[in-house]
């Protein structure tokens, strides 16, 4: 009886030995999940294939699902992981899969690359390539910088529907728009949920316009006849709208004093455990771990901030410097993670409106 059992058993893992290595994509050498933006990110990960010879299966993220598409399924290939190295453009998720014990601990020699305030206390993350949540004016319809908003919560400042001009955000369900919600929750729920209540009501009286994303939301601030005076975006989308020319001008939030600070979204990079191809993702996590990969992305369009003093920044200003050009609201991503879905359901009830 016992034998026939242990027999069944190898059979059972065999066969899903063989699914495993049907689903995998043929010609593969190394997985990676990347949940930021593909006209960013690929242009680098073809850089690394070109190098290592390497071939690279690429998933990304789709643009309605964003930074909680390919988490959740991570989620969901924990007992069988397809993917070797997961590269975010969030960490609240990646702290969550961390809790959940969806990560190996990172290598010392790649967690020695980073400061101590940008690597996972645990060990199975690190965060690189910041940006801010900020507030993109139009400059056009606020030509005064007395008039420009300087927090947040200026959303909802009532001198702007005085003027006959809205205010814009995007719905805070996905991407960098919904960990700022969980954050500002985490940190003051009973203020923030009053905030969110006002924002719903301002949004049906016209007063605010919710969209379905932060680049929306920067091209209605950045167009005058929007009438939309300014909105709550990211610096990459920001520094998109200031390269083509567009009249804007970028305002860091909560600088006062007793203030928050401004809010940092960083990537992170973590991998993943029990992953197919371990030589081969060894490789592409020390690549993408890099300085030089910093360096890439804050020259590069999406205009990334280094946490890595000795990475260089483009002239012209636009990149800054976290704690040295503005200061940094603090957050503790482990909280968050615990509290990832905690106010889904608030957020879903409250924000309805998408124009």
């Amino acid at each position: 009886m016992r034998s026939s059992s242990i027999v069944l058993l190898g059979l059972a893992l065999g066969l899903l030995g063989l699914v495993a290595w049907v689903l995998l994509p043929s010609g593969t050498d190394v997985v990676l999940y990347c949940s930021v933006d593909q006209d960013h990110s690929q242009g680098l990960v073809e850089r690394f294939r070109q190098e290592s010879g390497l071939r690279v299966d690429f998933q990304g993220d789709v643009e309605r699902d964003k930074s909680v598409g390919l988490a959740r399924r991570l989620s969901e290939e924990r007992a069988r992981p397809r993917c070797d190295v997961f590269w975010a453009n969030e960490a609240m998720n990646t702290a969550w899969l961390a809790e959940a014990g969806a990560f190996d601990p990172l290598p010392g020699d790649v967690l020695d690359l980073f400061p101590p305030a940008f690597r996972d206390p645990a060990g199975h993350w690190v965060a690189f390539g910041l940006r801010a949540r900020v507030l993109l004016v139009n400059t056009e319809l606020l030509p005064d910088p007395a008039d420009w908003p300087r927090r947040v919560t200026d959303l909802l400042d009532p001198r702007y529907a005085a003027r006959g001009l809205a205010t814009a955000l995007a719905r805070p369900l996905a991407g960098t728009t919904y960990t700022h919600a969980v954050a500002l929750l985490t940190r003051d729920e009973a203020g923030t949920r009053a905030f969110l209540e006002s924002l719903a009501q301002a949004a049906a009286e016209g007063r605010v316009r919710i969209t379905t994303g932060n680049g929306p939301a920067m091209q209605l601030a950045a167009d005058a006849s929007q009438r939309v005076a300014f909105c709550l975006t990211d610096t990459d989308d920001a520094w998109d709208a200031q390269r083509k020319g567009r009249p804007v001008a970028v305002v860091y939030p909560d600088q006062g004093e007793g203030e928050w600070g401004t809010m940092v979204i960083p990537n992170t990079l973590a991998w993943v455990k029990d992953r197919p191809h371990p030589q081969a993702s060894a490789r592409l996590l020390r690549w993408l771990a890099s300085p030089r990969l910093e360096e890439s992305l804050a020259a590069g369009p999406s205009a990334q901030m280094p946490v890595r003093e000795g990475v260089p920044v483009p002239e012209g200003g636009h990149v800054k410097r976290p704690g040295k050009d503005f200061r940094v609201a603090p957050v503790d991503w482990g909280q968050l993670a615990r509290n990832r879905d905690r106010w889904l359901d608030l957020l879903n009830r409250v924000i309805q409106p998408v124009r």
